[in-house]
This record gives C-alpha cells, structure tokens and sequence, in this order.
C-alpha cells in the first residue's frame, strides 16, 4: 500500500485533535536517555524523532511496514542532526528485531490497524528485555457513529481489553489512563 506524500505530511503536522504532545506521553513513560527504544508501527516518525531526541545516549528504532515511511523517518533524523535513529523494514505483525533486545516499546495509534493485536502485541513483548517497558497509545472509544478525528467507531480498541491482553502475556501495568480528552495510554513492564 502506497502512501501519498499529502498524507505522509499531514501526519507528521497532525492537529492537536488527532493526536497528543509527545512530551505528555514521555512524561509518563520510564525512559531512560541511553535505552534503546522500537517504535513499532512509527509512519514517518511523527513520534521517532521526539523519542530519539530524549535518547540521545541510546537509540530510537522506527519499524514500519512501508518503505516510503521509513525514508520520510530518514529524512526528518537527518534534518534535526540525529545519528541515533535506526529504521527496520518489516511485515505485518512481524518486527525483524532480536529476542529481548530493547529497553522500551511503544504502539501509539497501530493496534486499530492491525489484523492481529495478539500478535503484534506478542512481537512486542518478544523483544523487550527483562524489566523493559511497554506504551500502547490508541483512540478512545466514541459514541459518536462517525468520529469527527481518528479511525472508525468499530476500528476503536476498549482500554481495559487491551490492558488485559498486556497483562495476560505477563507484564504488570505501571499507568492506564486517559492522555487526552481522544486517547488513552497503557504503560506496562515485562516481568
């Protein structure tokens, strides 16, 4: 699937609607400036660039299914001079990353897409260290039948299941709450 260059910049200049300040979500998460952190599902790297920024001992991974998003993650790490952006070509529900390799992993607005949330949760897990921790942002559900922002009313994943999910495949959960008035986060540790 191709995405348009219109689309590619519209993420990376979402309106405040859309999406968060990746400050708040920082804030919230254990990070450590020389973790090595996945960015699973990253699009151009709207969020890559302010992780890598905060890792400026470590390294920020952006993994995506599309060529094109993984170039525009590139382009943007070259313009703000960060040589600690590593970007991985995969498929989906498959992240090409060693066993227990990352400190962190973040999922923020990927769950919905994904054909097999189990599975790319799992991926997720997979390659986090002992002790690493695990931030899934998504849309909150809406009782609107057409959402003004975000995916579709059936597209949207309940808090509380994905929760479950998370601590099912064993890791303990730090925070769960809302980040915006349209998202919530999820931010759990890996036993």
């Amino acid at each position: 699937m191709k995405t348009s260059i219109k689309k590619i910049n519209n993420m990376l200049n979402p309106t405040l609607e859309e999406t968060f300040d990746p400050q708040s979500m920082i804030a919230l998460i254990p990070i450590h400036c020389e973790q090595k952190v996945a960015d699973i599902g990253s699009g151009p790297g709207w969020l890559s660039i302010p992780l890598a920024k905060y890792l400026y001992m470590g390294k920020c991974i952006a993994v995506d299914i599309q060529n094109e998003m993984l170039k525009k993650v590139k382009s943007q790490a070259k313009k703000y001079k960060l040589g600690n952006v590593e970007t991985i070509l995969s498929k989906e529900n498959i992240v090409p990353i060693d066993n227990d390799s990352v400190e962190g992993v973040v999922f923020s607005d990927i769950l919905n897409e994904s054909t097999d949330i189990d599975k790319i949760l799992k991926e997720g897990i997979r390659i986090l260290k002992k002790s690493g921790w695990l931030c899934v942002v998504e849309w909150l559900p809406s009782e609107e039948s057409k959402p003004k922002y975000g995916p579709s009313k059936s597209s949207r994943l309940k808090q509380e299941e994905i929760r479950k999910k998370i601590e099912k495949n064993g890791l303990s959960t730090i925070t769960s709450r809302h980040l915006t008035r349209h998202k919530y986060i999820i931010v759990a540790r890996k036993k």
